[in-house]
């Protein structure tokens, strides 16, 4: 690899490509100067970030997206594994709820993850282009969407909305709450950087907490339901 650094853009997510080879040290000042040239073209976002082509640590992962923060104006949402299935699950929970989320009344987007110790609370659904971090809480008088991991606690239908839902790329709360029902796992949830599992949603069926994989049918069995009730 020539450049050392490649940077495309790929079903909605920023592909970083890095030489195998290169020491890491050079090779992160390759990722300041092509985030720096870039800058006026990537705009201020927030974004996906997929990394390719080594292996890399949890302490160079950090300073990759230090990196990146600190050369542009790009803010590092949710980062990416090198599992050929996280992408195509990004993109199918994107497709669903871009669909879905068309009709209605209200939504919050929040460009960044909620940090340890934060509480959000939001008179409407929220959409999180990030993580929810451990230790914080979203409440949300709608429905919570995480386009990462879960990983603190969500109250969505606060206080006692039944009809709502909780859904994430990676679901590992360490508290969920729908309206009055509540759901607490029997271990302790396991946070990682790198999103490894398939998106999951939680809901009310049949006054029952249940967790499920997201696809269409599990959606429109939530939409469906809340047309009867209204």
């Amino acid at each position: 690899m020539g450049s050392g650094v490649i940077l495309k853009l790929y079903n909605g997510a920023y592909k970083l490509i890095l030489d195998p080879d290169m020491p890491f040290n050079e090779l992160l000042g390759l990722v300041r100067d092509k985030f720096y040239a870039s800058r006026s073209f990537l705009g201020n976002t927030s974004v996906i970030l997929d990394i390719e082509g080594r292996k890399l640590s949890d302490i160079e992962e950090s300073l990759i997206i230090d990196a990146v923060h600190a050369s542009s104006d790009v803010t590092v949402s949710c980062l990416v594994g090198k599992n050929e299935n996280d992408q195509e699950h990004i993109r199918k929970v994107k497709e669903i709820l871009d669909e879905r989320l068309q009709g209605s009344d209200k939504c919050m987007i929040l460009q960044s993850s909620v940090m340890n110790k934060q509480v959000i609370e939001v008179d409407e659904s929220i959409v999180i282009l990030g993580d929810v971090n451990p230790g914080s809480e979203v409440r949300s008088s709608g429905n919570i969407i995480v386009l990462g991991g879960l990983y603190g606690s969500a109250h969505a239908g606060f206080p006692d909305d039944d009809s709502c839902f909780i859904c994430a790329v990676e679901l590992e709360a360490e508290r969920m709450d729908i309206g009055m029902h509540s759901y607490v796992p029997e271990s302790k949830p396991i946070w990682s950087a790198v999103l490894k599992s398939a998106p999951k949603v939680a809901r009310i069926s049949d006054g029952q907490f249940t967790i499920s994989p997201l696809n269409r049918v599990v959606m429109e069995k939530i939409y469906d339901s809340k047309n009867v009730q209204a």
